[in-house]
């Protein structure tokens, strides 16, 4: 884990070292909640966090993030957004516990953000299953049925019922095998043939996770907003900081 010294080292230039130990503490925060998959080149071992966890964000904090956010790189992501003045597009993994918060988190502020800016805001969700059967850059498995459960959610989709079978699985991930994924499937997801339509969803998961190999991914979730990455020091930021940065991205474009 980062240690709070290393990101404080790391932020100063942008918003000063009063500030720099502020967001560190976030970022520790952020960090220090629960475990995750992460992974450098060798096998993942656990160490990314719960981007959840975090104090609360005070105008004072808001205004040093928001210097921190603009000293940021900014990418040109393969992804529409269809009009939308902020593109938020996450590599998620449905057995992922901090995918699961993080979803859940989100949830409601997305809907929050339709009803005062409708069209504003685009998610953009990216397979990133922590599985070598799906994802080359795993070296092990981590989880045993984020693969299949990806495909499910691809296969459900085409039947109008992604969404409440990705809700399913987020909130029953400890349950989660290869059968209860196809059980679910079935009952949740309306597909009616799981093998029949397994290749081409796993066709579409190897390209998601070709494009977070590309982007540099290396854990779930990961981030970006407007083609800014959602981390500091391979640490994730805090979800409420996630907000702050859709809030200011909505403000540069003229929105209040």
């Amino acid at each position: 884990m980062t240690t709070p010294h290393r990101l404080a080292w790391a932020l100063p230039k942008a918003v000063g070292a009063r500030s720099a130990t502020l967001l560190a503490a976030v970022f520790l925060l952020a960090g220090a909640a629960a475990a995750l998959a992460f992974f450098p080149p060798a096998p993942p071992v656990a160490g990314r966090s719960d981007p959840q966890a975090a104090p609360a964000v005070t105008p004072e904090l808001r205004a040093d993030f928001e210097r921190w956010w603009d000293t940021q790189p900014r990418m040109t992501l393969p992804v529409s957004a269809d009009g939308a003045k902020v593109l938020i597009v996450k590599f998620t993994d449905l057995q992922c516990p901090s995918c699961g918060l993080s979803h859940f988190a989100m949830k409601p502020k997305l809907a929050e953000y339709q009803s005062r800016y409708p069209g504003a805001v685009k998610l953009v969700t990216k397979d990133y299953p922590l599985q070598p059967e799906c994802n080359p850059n795993v070296q092990r498995a981590v989880h045993l049925a984020a693969c299949d459960a990806a495909a499910a959610v691809r296969m459900a989709r085409q039947q109008g019922k992604g969404d409440a079978l990705e809700e399913w699985f987020y909130a029953n991930q400890s349950s989660l095998t290869p059968m209860s994924v196809r059980q679910a499937a079935a009952t949740i997801g309306g597909v009616t043939n799981f093998n029949a339509g397994l290749a081409t969803a796993l066709n579409g998961i190897r390209t998601d996770v070709g494009l977070g190999k590309l982007l540099g991914v290396t854990a779930t979730p990961t981030f970006y907003v407007n083609g800014v990455k959602c981390e500091s020091q391979g640490q994730p930021l805090a979800t409420p900081f996630i907000f702050v940065a859709i809030e200011y991205e909505l403000r540069k474009a003229g929105l209040k």
